[in-house]
């Protein structure tokens, strides 16, 4: 029959992230409860933060589950932790298991500032289901792919092979979330693959998966992206690290949209060295009109340094090319990284301006536990400054620079939000491509982000 299963998001809190009004379905707890369902369990997936759920809603919902699995991020971490003290002290009988980035690369500090049973590190469907079955019948101890305890002791077991097929795995399970409250309405994400074989220095997702790369098949991510149409969503970004990267999937799964007359637009990712004009020509043939490119600085020594693998000339060329395709493209930059000062960062908003994306994301440089970039930071010239990881959001300074302080970093990313979108050019062009809504959103963010700092200038 299976026992009870509760899957939690925690809430954000107070933070950045809540105030910028940000939340995404939960795709990977909705990937862990159809894997679980599949195979017998119970499973109930709890959004504390989109539903904006209090402590106390939130422990009435997993009062009578077996097993509580809570999904961890930086911004998430303290209140992940917290909640699995109180589930433990609420009934010790209930096992808890954390899971997420932050737990996995965080997996020994987890158990030791909380009461959870254990850690489930990295890919979570085939571990998890093991924890669910053991919950059920035993003991966790022979479970791969987790950090536990053993009386006064914590134990890190081996690591599980990753699943090799990701089509064996069933489509995340959104009949669990409550769909209608994320936004935009009748749009969703879709994973396609795993992982990244480019090793990009603030970039975990490399580590995660164990360095490797794997895609899920045409197919199988046709079928998917069927099912969502047919249940009204009429717009679907692919969330994977670079969808263009294989040439020969994204032609297939084109081919299939085509072939069966599949309407929806759609939206997708890749980097500037594999763009491609054929497969770009074809993807806006079938209905993707959106595309987002991280470029990160206008300087080549700062691309090589960390480990981007392409050039400021690349990315100029790159969006010309775009441009002849009437994408709607979002580029996203870093004020902050290794060796940046004053000068650096100016050029990096200038070189934003002149490649002329749609839309612009700048983000403070962050490091991440699980990134080469926090494992190695004295040797990038970098300080952490704060170790509040609920400030870890992109938005807020946490690091200074050689050349930069941490208010300096702030001033230069409301200049850059405000010195590209608030220009006479760009809002002719968005008035004139019916964008200027969309445009609101990030004035919004440098706008939130300009008084929150107004109210808390002793974080900088």
């Amino acid at each position: 029959m299976g026992i009870k299963v509760a899957l939690i998001h925690p809430p954000f809190g107070k933070g950045d992230v809540r105030k910028l009004n940000i939340c995404s379905p939960p795709l990977g707890l909705a990937y862990l409860g159809a894997f679980l369902r599949e195979h017998g369990h119970r499973v109930a997936i709890i959004d504390a933060e989109v539903e904006r759920l209090s402590t106390t809603q939130i422990m009435e919902r997993v009062q009578t589950a077996d097993l509580v699995g809570i999904t961890t991020t930086a911004p998430t971490y303290s209140s992940a932790l917290a909640l699995a003290n109180l589930i433990k002290q609420s009934n010790n009988g209930t096992k808890v298991v954390l899971g997420g980035p932050q737990a996995t690369f965080l997996d020994r500090e987890c158990l030791e500032k909380s009461a959870a049973d254990a850690v489930v590190r990295g890919e979570g469907e085939a571990t998890m289901l093991e924890v669910a079955d053991s919950t059920e019948s035993g003991s966790l101890h022979h479970v791969e792919g987790i950090t536990l305890r053993d009386g006064d002791a914590i134990v890190r077991n081996p690591d599980r092979k990753l699943i090799a097929d990701l089509d064996e795995i069933p489509f995340p399970a959104r009949d669990l979330l409550p769909m209608a409250k994320y936004l935009p309405p009748k749009s969703t994400g879709v994973i396609s693959s795993r992982g990244c074989p480019f090793r990009c220095i603030f970039c975990a997702s490399s580590s995660l998966y164990h360095k490797t790369f794997r895609s899920r098949s045409a197919d199988n991510v046709f079928d998917e992206v069927a099912q969502l149409v047919a249940q009204g969503y009429d717009n679907v970004t692919m969330l994977d690290d670079n969808f263009i990267l294989n040439k020969e999937r994204a032609f297939k799964f084109a081919d299939l949209v085509e072939e069966n007359n599949l309407k929806f637009s759609w939206s997708c990712t890749g980097r500037v060295d594999s763009v491609d004009e054929d497969l770009l020509g074809r993807l806006r043939e079938v209905g993707c009109n959106g595309l987002f490119f991280g470029v990160e600085s206008a300087s080549d020594d700062t691309l090589k340094l960390i480990k981007k693998g392409f050039s400021t000339d690349q990315v100029i060329n790159a969006f010309d090319v775009l441009r002849d395709y009437d994408y709607a493209t979002t580029a996203s930059f870093m004020i902050g990284l290794p060796g940046d000062d004053g000068q650096k960062v100016a050029d990096t908003i200038n070189l934003a301006k002149q490649v002329m994306p749609d839309f612009a994301m700048f983000s403070v440089t962050t490091p991440y536990p699980g990134t080469e970039l926090y494992d190695n930071i004295d040797n990038y010239d970098l300080e952490i400054t704060l170790d509040d990881w609920s400030k870890f959001t992109l938005t807020r300074p946490v690091v200074r620079t050689r050349a930069l302080s941490t208010a300096e970093l702030h001033r230069w990313f409301l200049r850059a939000y405000f010195g590209f979108y608030v220009r006479a050019s760009y809002l002719r062009r968005a008035i004139a491509k019916k964008q200027l809504g969309f445009v609101l959103g990030p004035v919004q963010h440098a706008i939130v982000d300009t008084f929150s700092g107004a109210f808390s200038r002793h974080s900088l």
